[in-house]
């Protein structure tokens, strides 16, 4: 037996036992939240008391709470999270077909939101691994004091701020880029009956001047802690005997940092960004909220909305945002176990990481 293989085996079965931890507490907090489900199938301001226990039949919430937890899980193992009803509130004739697919629209949702996480957390290297470097190679100088007073501001301000002072500026004084809304990354199809603006453009160029602005008010959260991290990282490699023994050889400066140093900061940065990852979900429900982005953050306010809780795409939501978090954080532990196997033996090497990171992450 490979020596890896307990390590994954472990890993996958604790991802599996917090996923149906998390159906539970999800399916019961929300199906014990005061509400009125029939509401999204009949107006029960007129609707008969047999017309709201017919909506409350289709939907399946005059059953005990175990049927419908047991029937829950056995859709979504199947990627079916039920039906969404928002849409279709008025009637009076319903049916188990009414209402749109949750898990087709978390999916289009997801996609915005990774997206915005993804070329967020693409700038964010992009601009911390540069900041910690210079702050590494010339500590306590001006240099080092700018870079931190920069990244200071930067996560002192809150990202709603933020996203208004750069749509303010960028988009409605100075029209550098698209003040709200999505374009597709592809084009979309859609029905003639439904209007849809964000299926009127799409394309790379489209897509990527409508997320500007909410990369780099991504990137600008998080850049404050991750170029204080590897600069506190670069720091303690750079007093290595392998560094000083590079230096002797007449190794340059930048070579010593980006070919010696830099990747040695990769494992602290790894667990750091498995930290990060909920927090990361949170920061793009403000940016979907002010550039109006059909993203998971947004649809959940639309969800709240109304007459009441549409229960089945809050749940579909949730399931779908934690088992993204645990499936990642699962990637992140198989990555960092690939680049140092010492952990996989050594639950203490595991620990010291975290606590280096957290530690960092607090200065």
């Amino acid at each position: 037996m490979p020596a890896w293989l307990p390590y994954v085996l472990r890993r996958l079965a604790s991802s599996v036992v917090i996923l149906l931890l998390l159906t539970l507490i999800t399916f019961l907090a929300f199906a014990k939240t005061p509400s009125q489900p029939a509401s999204f199938l009949i107006d029960v301001r007129y609707a008969t008391p047999a017309q709201v226990e017919h909506a409350r039949h289709v939907l399946g919430v005059d059953r005990p709470i175990w049927v419908q937890y047991g029937r829950f899980v056995w859709r979504a193992v199947h990627g079916d999270f039920g039906r969404s009803f928002r849409q279709n509130r008025g009637g009076f004739t319903v049916t188990s077909s009414t209402g749109t697919p949750v898990a087709g629209e978390v999916l289009r949702a997801g996609a915005v939101t990774g997206g915005i996480a993804l070329g967020g957390a693409v700038l964010l290297f992009l601009l911390s691994v540069p900041l910690g470097m210079l702050a590494a190679a010339k500590p306590r100088s001006v240099v080092d004091r700018a870079a931190a007073g920069v990244s200071m501001l930067g996560i002192s301000t809150h990202p709603l701020v933020v996203a208004l002072l750069l749509q303010l500026f960028l988009a409605s004084k100075w029209h550098l880029v698209p003040q709200s809304g999505y374009c597709y990354l592809l084009p979309k199809a859609t029905s003639a009956s439904v209007y849809d603006p964000a299926a009127s453009c799409s394309g790379p160029a489209h897509w990527a001047s409508h997320l500007l602005i909410p990369w780099v008010v991504f990137a600008l959260f998080f850049v404050a802690l991750y170029s204080r991290m590897i600069r506190a990282r670069m720091l303690e490699v750079l007093g290595e005997p392998y560094i000083r023994t590079a230096r002797a050889k007449g190794a340059p400066q930048r070579r010593v940092l980006v070919r010696h140093a830099l990747p040695n900061t990769v494992l602290p940065i790894l667990t750091m960004l498995a930290m990060d990852i909920g927090t990361a979900v949170g920061i793009c429900v403000y940016i979907e909220a002010v550039f109006r982005l059909p993203g998971l953050g947004y649809t959940t306010l639309q969800s709240m909305g109304g007459a009441g809780l549409d229960l089945p795409m809050l749940v579909g939501i949730t399931i779908f945002t934690g088992t993204v978090i645990v499936v990642l954080n699962l990637l992140v532990d198989l990555a960092a176990v690939a680049i140092d196997p010492t952990i996989r033996t050594s639950p203490r090497s595991r620990s010291r990481l975290l606590s280096f990171a957290g530690g960092t992450s607090q200065a």
